[in-house]
């Protein structure tokens, strides 16, 4: 047989998106929406977008997006800036973590600050001169040489510094007491060599332009002298950017955009209504931080600035936020927001992914009669089972808000629906209607809880009717994050903390009427062994394909085995023990006193387990073994808090949604075929090059199928059994050795072994 023959046909059958999804592959679905900030280098534009990094090339229009898969050393950037000296970027992150970025795209990491174990080594402004930056800190000021790679100093001081600039001669501090400075002639590590130049403080940018210190605070823009008393000129009014580019001096705020070559000379100012935070140019053309509007490029055109070019905004998540994810066929819906009173985020992070793009949805409009109305914490989105352009989301203080295609509709609240205030007739009520745990039933009805009133559950049908549901037992809960609605009929809720917190359990029998139905609120838990537990929070459940229902907390993992036994008050909880196998015969609970944030199935019944602190966990189906343990450490995961999970069923992929954003893992368990059928298997990655070393997955089995592979001679080289519809095969045969490049069969039997299929693999070493 001809292999290299072989070899070229299969590579050219392959699917380009194949490599995309091979197993135990990362990706990361960061937010590149909302520009704040950019600078120029040669024909580069770099643009800082909700804190990840993005490049422009104006020359060929390609646009790059960087992560620390592929290039960066860190996530969560909050500041950029360029030498020209040096021809890098330098990249800082809010763990104090910095890159050094050459237009080549290669990255020298100096870890050096994250690593020090100080306090306030956080950097709040970058200044660049030469090719020094100047970095401000909470402890003093660092000095990095970006040509060389190295830190040059430190220097700790006792100033609340805002910002920083250099000439060649002194460092000047923008701090809280005024502008100092010190000449680099000085020892800068003596606090009494600094001397104050200008008594005004709270400088927030500075800037050395044509000899002169440019620094800007909330009410002006001042031209000091960098060493004579008082100012040369100041200009009146609430500027928001401040930039010295391409020899030009830029300054503005969201009506003005200010401009000058020559600082002795009046400078052009041009009303404009705008959103821009940052300004950059490139030869004759401005490039602006338009915030959510993306990155833009403008000419100036008889005395305004006329767009030039498109908008770079890749599609990409509004904003680095995954409290709720879930998929809905091949769509995955993600709530933003998060379920707790002290953080305010926008209820527009309510977003959808499908086909490889993103859909965000609109803003919230302010009704006129709510006109200080505060939208925040977006904590579920679900999607009408008989209209995929018909979704629901709940900002947890402001009702619940109806979309179609995407656009804000309507919202239901105390004036229009069954959903009560907490505090009316408060002058303010319209901001605390708690609505939260969103679910579709079977029947196309909409659940939620409607917490800290005398009417909890309430149920939109489909016809527009509401069915409203009273349970004394939840009367004043604080906060319900999920209803489960079990395959027996039977509806569980997770109560998550003060006096209500627990597992309500309910059974509405099949009807609308309450007089019937049987409830219970189990607070604590009693396990197999009789210990009790009292969790202070209950965060989630999920049922597996066994019908049993794993349930978080902030004391660990629980199971309720058998729910039809949960309305018999002394039903006991079982916690996984897992044997130590050291000979004493000893065992012990999994994940016990482990907070668990999230739970969910894959297609092979194994646990997906996400917790606050620790990351995410694969445990096998019946618990007993840990296959993975996902942390931030030591996988591209982008938080040890993990607030979501949703397996696709076909693909395999997992997403994880974080405090930090959004990223998926290619695990190898699929929903299984219903029969074998030798079109609908696929092998990949199939040929095996010479550079790949991971798994080998085979897909389109059924549940447990066994599978063999032969050689071409039909000896047998290994065998296994499906997890799901997949199997994995990691390249060697039964003895732990790679097997020898060639053409390998791949014979599947379903589990009572009266079907067989073949197909090939192609391994070329």
């Amino acid at each position: 047989m001809n292999y290299r023959k072989l070899l070229a046909t299969l590579l050219s059958m392959l699917c380009l998106t194949a490599a995309a999804q091979q197993l135990g592959t990362w990706q990361l679905y960061l937010s590149y929406y909302i520009a704040t900030k950019n600078v120029t280098a040669g024909s580069m534009v770099y643009s800082l977008m909700n804190g990840n990094l993005l490049s422009y090339d104006t020359e060929d229009g390609e646009v790059r997006t960087y992560d620390h898969l592929n290039t960066l050393s860190d996530i969560g950037i909050t500041h950029i800036a360029y030498s020209k000296e040096a021809d890098k970027l330098i990249i800082v992150y809010g763990s104090s973590n910095i890159d050094l970025l050459d237009r080549d795209g290669n990255v020298q990491n100096l870890s050096a600050l994250k690593d020090k174990r100080i306090l306030g080594k956080e950097v709040a402004y970058v200044s660049v001169t030469g090719s020094m930056a100047y970095l401000a800190t909470g402890f003093g000021l660092v000095e990095v040489d970006m040509k060389e790679g190295v830190f040059r100093n430190t220097y700790k001081l006792n100033f609340n510094i805002y910002s920083v600039a250099a000439s060649d001669e002194a460092v000047f501090l923008g701090t809280s007491g005024g502008i100092f400075y010190c000449k680099k002639s000085d020892n800068m590590l003596v606090e009494s060599n600094w001397k104050l130049r200008f008594d005004w403080g709270g400088m927030r940018n500075m800037y050395f332009y044509q000899g002169k210190l440019m620094a800007m605070n909330n009410s002006a823009l001042f031209i000091l002298d960098p060493y004579a008393k008082g100012y040369a000129i100041h200009m009146d009014g609430t500027f928001t950017f401040l930039k010295e580019s391409e020899g030009r001096l830029i300054w503005g705020n969201a009506t003005q955009l200010c401009y000058t070559t020559d600082i002795t000379a009046q400078p052009t100012v041009l009303s404009v209504e705008n959103t821009w935070t940052d300004v950059s140019c490139l030869g004759s053309t401005y490039w602006m931080s338009e915030q959510d509007k993306g990155l833009r490029s403008y000419k100036l055109s008889e005395g305004t600035v006329v767009p030039t070019g498109e908008v770079i905004q890749p599609s990409s998540p509004i904003r680095d936020l995954g409290y709720r994810v879930n998929w809905i066929g091949d769509r995955l819906l993600v709530a933003g927001g998060i379920n707790t009173v002290s953080s305010f985020y926008n209820p527009a992070t309510a977003m959808y992914y499908e086909n490889g793009q993103w859909t965000n949805f609109t803003e919230m409009e302010k009704p006129a009669e709510y006109p200080r109305l505060n939208v925040f914490n977006t904590t579920d989105l679900v999607q009408d089972p008989l209209d995929d352009t018909h979704h629901f989301a709940s900002p947890f203080r402001t009702g619940l808000c109806e979309y179609r295609n995407g656009k804000f509709v309507k919202v239901y609240n105390h004036d229009n629906s069954p959903l009560k205030s907490v505090l009316y007739p408060s002058r303010y009520y319209y901001n605390y209607v708690t609505c939260s745990a969103l679910s579709y039933d079977a029947d196309g009805n909409l659940w939620m809880a409607n917490t800290i009133r005398d009417t909890v559950i309430h149920v939109l049908k489909p016809d527009g009717k509401w069915l409203n549901l009273y349970y004394p037992e939840i009367d004043g809960v604080s906060l319900i994050d999920q209803i489960l609605h079990h395959s027996s009929g039977i509806k569980l809720f997770s109560s998550r903390r003060i006096e209500m917190r627990g597992v309500f359990c309910l059974d509405t029998k099949g009807t609308d009427r309450t007089t019937d139905d049987r409830t219970i609120l189990h607070q604590n838990i009693v396990n197999q062994d009789g210990t009790t537990y009292e969790p202070l929070e209950f965060y989630c459940l999920c049922e597996d394909l066994d019908g049993m229902v794993w349930v978080g907390t902030s004391a660990g993992l629980f199971v309720i085995e058998d729910v039809t036994k949960v309305f018999d008050p002394s039903m006991q909880f079982t916690q996984i023990k897992i044997n130590r196998n050291d000979g004493s015969g000893l065992a012990d609970y999994l994940l016990n006193d482990v907070s668990i944030s999230c739970i969910t199935i894959d297609a092979a019944n194994r646990k997906w387990i996400g917790t606050h602190t620790n990351g995410a966990y694969l445990i096998s189906a019946d618990g007993q073994e840990m296959i993975h343990h996902f942390t931030n450490e030591d996988s591209p995961l982008l938080s040890d808090n993990v607030q979501s999970i949703a397996v696709h069923p076909g693909t395999g992929e997992v997403v994880f949604g974080t405090d930090k954003g959004l990223c998926s893992y290619i695990s190898d368990a699929t929903a299984p075929a219903e029969e074998l059928s030798k079109s609908n298997v696929v092998v990949f990655p199939n040929p095996v090059t010479p550079d790949y070393n991971g798994p080998i997955a085979i897909r389109g089995l059924t549940s447990d199928s066994e599978v063999k592979i032969l050689s071409s001679g039909g000896q047998l080289v290994w065998n296994g059994t499906s997890a799901g519809g997949t199997c994995t095969w990691n390249g060697c045969a039964n003895n732990g050795r790679k097997v020898a490049s060639g053409v390998y069969h791949v014979v599947a039997n379903n589990s009572v072994g009266d079907k067989a299929i073949l197909t090939r693999i192609v391994i070329a070493h």
